[in-house]
């Protein structure tokens, strides 16, 4: 009983990049610290899930369930509280 393995692409903006990295993990549970090692952003930048106008702050030890398409955001530490 193998459930076959499917590529979620997500989206990171970088405040330096244009446009936003797109990064393929093949699991739809990842933390914080591996998508920012993914996107080659530091770790102690500040990471988000965009969820419409609002931001939600995502901490590296954080897991986070992500789906297909999802847009992120990269911003110096401290930025998002």
């Amino acid at each position: 009983m193998g459930t076959a393995v499917r590529t979620i692409h997500i989206f990171v903006e970088v405040e330096t990049q244009k446009p936003p990295v797109k990064l393929e993990f093949e699991t739809d549970q990842v933390t914080g610290a591996q998508i920012k090692q993914a996107a080659g952003i530091p770790l102690d930048n500040d990471l988000a899930r965009r969820l419409g106008q609002k931001l939600e702050l995502v901490t590296n030890d954080q897991p986070v369930t992500i789906k297909n398409g999802e847009h992120f955001v990269s911003l110096p530490p401290g930025t998002i509280s």
